[in-house]
C-alpha cells in the first residue's frame, strides 16, 4: 500500500481494546474486542497488551463472550457488516514447575538420598555466611563461573569446619541466571545458554552447595531474594510486566526447597528457608545479629559513587521502616559486582564481588574501564564480636 493509499483509506472505526489485569498468579481479560471467534487462540488478545501468551493457560468455565454486527467503511467507500466479539475471562500463570527437568530432579533425589550426611549439632563459634552473587549463569564465561563459584563454596565450607561454628548460613543474592533478553540490547547475541539451560544449571549449583553445606554436621539455613536478571517478564530493560516478585532468582530457590523437604523422610538433615515475596530484601537474625540481604538493585539512594548511594539507600530504608530496620546491624547487597564495606553508626555494609568470569561485564569495561576480580564472600556473622562479624574472606 502506498502513502498516498493510506492517506486517503477510511479509518477504522475505533474500538475498545479493554483491560487486562494483572497478578503474580495470573491475569484477568475484560471486555477485549477483536474480530472473528477467538476459538482457544488467546495469542491475538495477549498481543493487543504486549504479553506473551505462552505464559498463560485460560481457567475453565470463566470465559464470556458476547458478539455483535457493526457498519465499517471499505476502500471502495462502501459501507460493510464487520462481526466483533467481546472476551473476558480469567488466566492462571502456566506452571514453571517444569523448567528444571524431571530427570534431573530424580538425579539429584538419587545422590540426596544415597548421601550420608552427620547429624546437625551445635558447636559454638557463631554462623558461617557464604554469600553466593551474581553468578549470572549462561553469559559469556559460564564455565568460569561455575568454577569460581565450586572454589568458593568449598573453601567457606572448610573454613566453617576448621572455625567449629554453630551454623551455615547459604544466601543466594541474585542474578544467578544471565537471562536471554531485555537487560540490555545485544543480550541474545552475547549468552552461552538458553533460558531452559540456564535455570536447570542454576539448580543443579544451588542444590550442590547446600549439600557440601550440610557435610559440616551443623544446622544449614539459606535464603533468595529477587534480583533484576531473574525478572521473568522484563519489557525492554523496562520494569516487569508483572511485578519483581515474579523472579526466577526465588522460583528456583523454591525448587530447591521443594526438593530437600521431600528428602528429609530419607536421612535429608532440614533447612530452614527464607525466600523473599513480598520486599527486594529480607531479615535474617543470625547467631544474635540482624542482618539484611537485598539484591541492591532496587534501593536507590544519591550519591558520586556506588558506596556512598547505597548508604544513602540504607539509610532511607531506615527511616521509612524504622521499626522493622532500625537495628539491623550487617547489610549485605551484590549487583554492583564489586567488594566493598563501610561502617555508619554501628552497621557495617557489605557489597559482595561477582562469580561471573573476569572481565565478562563488556559493557562496564568497554565504556568506563571498570571490573572487579571475581569471588565468593563469606564470613562468621556473631555477637560475641563488637561488629557482629568476623574471619571476612574472599575466595
Amino acid at each position: 500500500m502506498t502513502l498516498a493509499d493510506r492517506l486517503t483509506q477510511p479509518a477504522a472505526p475505533p474500538r475498545q481494546k479493554g483491560t487486562v489485569d494483572l497478578t503474580p498468579e495470573g491475569a484477568q481479560i475484560n471486555n477485549v474486542v477483536v474480530e472473528g471467534e477467538i476459538n482457544g487462540d488467546w495469542g491475538r488478545v495477549f498481543e493487543l497488551f504486549n504479553l506473551d501468551a505462552t505464559q498463560f493457560e485460560v481457567v475453565d468455565d470463566t470465559v464470556r463472550m458476547s458478539t455483535w454486527q457493526q457498519s465499517a467503511r471499505n476502500r471502495a467507500g462502501d459501507r460493510d457488516a464487520v462481526q466483533l466479539y467481546s472476551y473476558s475471562a480469567r488466566f492462571r500463570r502456566v506452571n514453571r514447575g517444569d523448567t528444571i527437568p524431571p530427570e534431573t530432579i530424580a538425579a539429584w533425589r538419587d545422590n540426596l538420598r544415597r548421601s550420608k550426611f552427620p547429624s546437625p549439632v551445635t558447636r559454638g563459634g557463631g554462623t558461617y555466611v557464604v554469600l553466593i552473587a551474581d553468578p549470572q549463569l549462561g553469559k559469556k564465561g559460564t564455565e568460569e563461573a561455575v568454577a569460581n563459584w565450586r572454589r568458593g563454596v568449598e573453601r567457606h565450607v572448610e573454613a566453617a569446619n576448621s572455625l567449629g561454628v554453630d551454623a551455615i548460613h547459604v544466601a543466594f543474592m541474585g542474578d544467578e541466571i544471565e537471562a536471554v533478553a531485555d537487560n540490555y540490547t545485544n543480550q541474545p547475541h552475547t549468552i552461552e545458554l538458553n533460558q531452559s539451560q540456564q535455570l536447570e544449571l542454576d539448580f543443579d549449583m544451588r542444590v550442590w552447595t547446600l549439600k557440601q553445606a550440610l557435610r559440616v554436621g551443623v544446622p544449614v539455613s539459606a535464603s533468595s531474594v529477587i534480583s533484576n536478571h531473574g525478572e521473568w517478564t522484563r519489557r525492554g530493560s523496562k520494569d516487569p510486566v508483572t511485578t519483581q516478585n515474579d523472579n526466577a532468582s526465588t522460583h528456583i530457590a523454591r525448587q530447591v526447597q521443594k526438593l530437600f523437604v521431600e528428602l528429609e523422610p530419607h536421612g535429608v538433615p532440614p533447612i530452614h528457608w527464607t525466600i523473599g515475596d513480598t520486599h527486594p530484601g529480607i531479615t535474617l537474625t543470625l547467631s544474635g545479629v540482624e542482618c539484611y540481604f537485598t539484591h541492591g538493585y532496587v534501593e536507590k539512594g544519591r550519591g558520586a559513587t556506588v558506596e556512598q548511594r547505597m548508604k544513602a539507600a540504607i539509610e532511607r530504608q531506615i527511616l521509612g521502616r524504622t521499626a522493622e530496620l532500625g537495628t539491623v546491624r550487617l547489610w549485605f547487597t551484590a549487583h554492583y559486582h564489586h567488594n566493598y564495606s563501610q561502617e555508619f553508626e554501628g552497621r557495617t555494609l557489605f557489597g559482595c564481588p561477582a562469580l561471573e568470569a573476569e572481565r565478562s561485564s563488556e559493557y562496564m569495561l568497554d565504556q568506563f574501564g571498570v571490573w572487579s576480580p571475581p569471588g565468593l564472600l563469606g564470613m562468621v556473622v556473631t555477637d560475641q564480636e563488637q561488629r557482629g562479624w568476623r574471619h571476612k574472606n574472599i575466595w
